[in-house]
C-alpha cells in the first residue's frame, strides 16, 4: 500500500450480501488502520465475532493489494474435547452448533456472547458451567467464574449479576437516578447461590467456596430484611437492586413475584442450606431452611390456583386481568423442587409439555428449565420435539454453526448469532445420558438415561475428572447400552426409564439401581419405557 492509505474492517455475525452497503450494523464492530509504505501486516488488538469481514480502502495514493485475508480464533485451551456422536442427524447438527458456541462463549471468562459486553453473568448466562463440566471435563474456568463473580457485590448485599464488567457500573448511578430498569439483578443472585453449590457438587473443592462464602452471607442477609411481615419478596426491592427473571415470558412485570419466590425458595433449600452445613455453619443451615418454607408458603398461598391446579402467575389480579397466565419458570421450578401441593403436579406437566396461549415461555438461555422440568418427569419427547422444531430450525445453528440470543434474530442487525444457551448439550449429558452428581467426596454419580429416540450413540460425559462412556445400539425394540466406568468412580444406575432384560449377560432381576462395575465395560440390555 501506499503511505497514509486507510484500511478499515467492519465485522458482521450475520450478513444477507445485496443488504446495506456499509456493514456497520453490529454494535460499531469496526477496525481502522493507516498504512506505511510498501508491505503492511495488519492485525486488530482486540477480538470480534463474527463470520462476516468487510474491508473498505480509502485515501490512497497509489495501488493497494489485498492479500491472505484471515481470521485467527481465539480458544480456551479445554482439558477435553467433547466426544458427542449421535444417530440422530438434525441432533447431531445441534449438539455441534452448541459445543461451537460453548467455544466461543467461555474463555478467559463465563459470557454471554463475545459479539456484545463479552461480561460474565449469573444465571441464565451460568447455565453454560453445566455443560463445561460434563462435555469438557473442565473445572480452571468454574473456578475461575465462582473467585471472579463472587468477589462483585454492591453495599446492600446484591451481586453484580454480570462481573466483572463496565455496565454494571456504569448502571448503578444510572439506578440510582431512575434513569434505568437495570439495577443489580436479584435473581442472579440467586442463581449465584445455586452456582458455587454446583461447583462442589462437580469437583469437591471447597476452596472457592470459602472465598466467597462471606459474601453469600451478605445476600442472605438482605433476602430476610427483604420479606417483610408476609414472608414473601416483593417486585419492588428499592434502590439499586432490581428483578429481571426474563425477557420474553411475561406480560407485565408483576408476573414475575411468584417465579422470584419459588427460586429463591429452591435456591435457600437446595443451595444455601447444604452450603452451610459443608461450612459447619448450623445456625445459617436453619434459618435457610426456616426462611425457605416461609416464602414457599407465602407463594403458595398467594399464587397457588385451586381451579387451575397450577402455580397461576396473575391469581392475585386475575378479576382485573380475566384471562390466567402462568409462566415456564414457575412451573418448572415447582416440579424440579417438589414444591406443588400435595405432589399435584399433572397440570403443570401438561401445560409444560403442551403449552398454550396462556402459558409464558422463557428466551432460549432460560428454556433449559422447562427441559429440566420435563426430562426430569421423563417426558424427553416433548424435549427433543422442541429441539428439532425451536431449536434446529434456527439461522444460526444452519448458518454459522452457533445458537443466537433470541428466539427470532435477523441478518444485519444487533442480534447475538453466538449466545451461550446450550440446553440440548445440557439436556444431553444430564437426561438423555442421565448423568448427575451426587457425592462429590465418594465420586458417586447417579444415572437415569432416557434413551428411546435414539437408536445408536458414542458419547462421553466427564464427572469428577474422568469420562463415563455411553455407546448405545438397537435391534427392534431391543436397545443394549454400553456404560464404561472408570475406576475411583461409583456409577448408580436408575432404570425407570427402561424396561431391563438382561445385565452384564445375565438376566435382570426386577430393580430400580444397579451399581455399575468400576473399569469395566458394563453391558445393560433393555427396552425403554
Amino acid at each position: 500500500a501506499s503511505a497514509g492509505a486507510i484500511v478499515e474492517c467492519l465485522f458482521q455475525e450475520a450478513h444477507l450480501p445485496g443488504n446495506a452497503a456499509l456493514m456497520n450494523t453490529h454494535y460499531h464492530s469496526w477496525a481502522r488502520f493507516i498504512c506505511k509504505e510498501g508491505i503492511n501486516n495488519l492485525e486488530t488488538f482486540d477480538f470480534e465475532s463474527l463470520r462476516w469481514m468487510q474491508v473498505i480502502v480509502r485515501k490512497a495514493s497509489g495501488e493497494v493489494i489485498l492479500k491472505d485475508a484471515a481470521v485467527r480464533r481465539r480458544l480456551y485451551p479445554y482439558s477435553n474435547s467433547p466426544q458427542i456422536n449421535v444417530s440422530s442427524d438434525w441432533l447431531q447438527v445441534l449438539l455441534n452448533a452448541c459445543v461451537n458456541t460453548l467455544r466461543n462463549s467461555a474463555q478467559d471468562t463465563i459470557v454471554d456472547g463475545m459479539a456484545r459486553e463479552r461480561q460474565q453473568y449469573s444465571g441464565d448466562g451460568s447455565h453454560q458451567l453445566h455443560a463445561i463440566y460434563q462435555s469438557f471435563g473442565e473445572y480452571r474456568l468454574p473456578a475461575r467464574f465462582v473467585n471472579t463473580f463472587g468477589m462483585g457485590m454492591n453495599s446492600t448485599g446484591v451481586f453484580f449479576h454480570s462481573w466483572p464488567a463496565w455496565d454494571v457500573l456504569a448502571r448503578t448511578w444510572e439506578r440510582q437516578l431512575s434513569l434505568t430498569d437495570w439495577g443489580n439483578l436479584v435473581d442472579h443472585s440467586i442463581g449465584f447461590c445455586f452456582d458455587v453449590w454446583h461447583y462442589y457438587l462437580y469437583t469437591g473443592d471447597e476452596v472457592p467456596v470459602k472465598s466467597v462464602y462471606s459474601n453469600l452471607l451478605q445476600f442472605f442477609a438482605f433476602l430476610e430484611r427483604q420479606v417483610g411481615a408476609e414472608k414473601i419478596l416483593p417486585m419492588n426491592t428499592g434502590g439499586i437492586p432490581a428483578v429481571w427473571i426474563d425477557h420474553e415470558a411475561y406480560q407485565q412485570k408483576r408476573h414475575k413475584q411468584c417465579a422470584y419466590n419459588l427460586y429463591a425458595a429452591a435456591m435457600l433449600k437446595h443451595a444455601l442450606t447444604p452450603l452451610a452445613e459443608l461450612m459447619r455453619d448450623a445456625e445459617i443451615s436453619e434459618r435457610a431452611a426456616q426462611l425457605s418454607a416461609a416464602i414457599l408458603q407465602s407463594t403458595v398461598a398467594k399464587f397457588w390456583s385451586r381451579t387451575h391446579r397450577a402455580f397461576t402467575v396473575n391469581l392475585p389480579w386475575l378479576d382485573e386481568e380475566k384471562t390466567p397466565r402462568f409462566c415456564d419458570r414457575s412451573l418448572s421450578t415447582a416440579l424440579l423442587f417438589d414444591m406443588n401441593p400435595a405432589a399435584d403436579d399433572s397440570r403443570s406437566l401438561q401445560l409444560l409439555q403442551s403449552p398454550t396461549k396462556e402459558l409464558g415461555l422463557s428466551y432460549p438461555c432460560n428454556a433449559v428449565w422447562r427441559y429440566w422440568a420435563l426430562a426430569k418427569h421423563g417426558k424427553m419427547d416433548a424435549v427433543l420435539d422442541d429441539f428439532k422444531t425451536r431449536w434446529f430450525s434456527m439461522p444460526s445453528v444452519k448458518e454459522n454453526n452457533t445458537i443466537q440470543e433470541f428466539w427470532q434474530t435477523q441478518h444485519d442487525s444487533y442480534g447475538q448469532w453466538s449466545h451461550c444457551a446450550v440446553a440440548p448439550l445440557i439436556i444431553l449429558n444430564q437426561y438423555m445420558l442421565g448423568v448427575l452428581p451426587k457425592d462429590p467426596l465418594g465420586k458417586e454419580v447417579v444415572m437415569a438415561p432416557q434413551l428411546s429416540r435414539l437408536e445408536a450413540l458414542d458419547c462421553a460425559v466427564y464427572m469428577y475428572g474422568r469420562g463415563i462412556r455411553f455407546e448405545l445400539t438397537s435391534k427392534k425394540a431391543i436397545k443394549t447400552a454400553y456404560i464404561t466406568v472408570p475406576k475411583g468412580i461409583k456409577a448408580v444406575l436408575n432404570t425407570r426409564f427402561m424396561k431391563l432384560i438382561s445385565y452384564n449377560g445375565k438376566k435382570a432381576s426386577p430393580t430400580k439401581e444397579i451399581e455399575l462395575k468400576q473399569g469395566f465395560r458394563n453391558a445393560i440390555e433393555f427396552q425403554s419405557t
